[in-house]
């Protein structure tokens, strides 16, 4: 592709020829014909400098969510065991102590605003308890009873999380079979 100097050259070299003729039909045609290709080159950079921008735009949005995406991972994943913590508090006090103790009540209170505050940003809890033995989310730690193709997670071990949709820490699980098929099988 000729820059713009070397078509400026062409260009005036042109008009001198035709300066130098009585200006004619064939002299304003070729004219006309020069400049709609210029037009034309013209034109076809500025539509790849329009894509180029756009591409440039878009890879730039998607690199800056990438960023804060992995920035949020990051500080998620050193909130964990502080969510853990949490639980592990909650869970060495009984059901009814918890609702008649003040400081346990609070450290409930706490610990669920702050679930509430990292699930608006992207953290959301891996449910596991009762559900079928899925090895992308879970990580089974034990298994009781025989083991069979419909494995169910009985008991969970610890608390696993997903953060845009991708596993940030699997659910460590106990899974068995489930009760129905133990039945089915006696």
């Amino acid at each position: 592709m000729p820059n713009k100097d070397e078509v400026l050259e062409n260009r005036v070299e042109d008009f001198d020829v035709c300066e130098e003729e009585v200006e004619t039909d064939e002299c304003l045609q070729s004219r006309i014909e020069l400049l709609e290709r210029e037009k034309a080159q013209i034109t076809q950079q500025l539509l790849r400098l329009k894509a180029d921008f756009e591409n440039f735009r878009r890879r730039s949005r998607n690199e800056k969510e990438n960023l804060v995406q992995e920035a949020n991972r990051n500080l998620l994943e050193n909130l964990l065991p502080v969510l853990d913590n949490f639980e592990r508090a909650l869970d060495a006090q009984s059901e009814e102590k918890c609702l008649e103790d003040p400081f346990f009540q609070g450290v409930k209170m706490v610990s669920q605003g702050l679930l509430n505050v990292l699930g608006e940003y992207g953290l959301q809890v891996i449910n596991a308890v009762g559900q079928p033995f899925d090895p992308d989310l879970h990580d089974a730690i034990s298994l009781e009873g025989e083991g069979g193709d419909n494995l169910v997670v009985t008991q969970q071990l610890q608390t696993g999380y997903m953060l845009y949709e991708k596993v940030l820490r699997h659910t460590k699980v106990l899974v068995g079979m489930c009760e129905e098929e133990e039945e089915c099988q006696k």
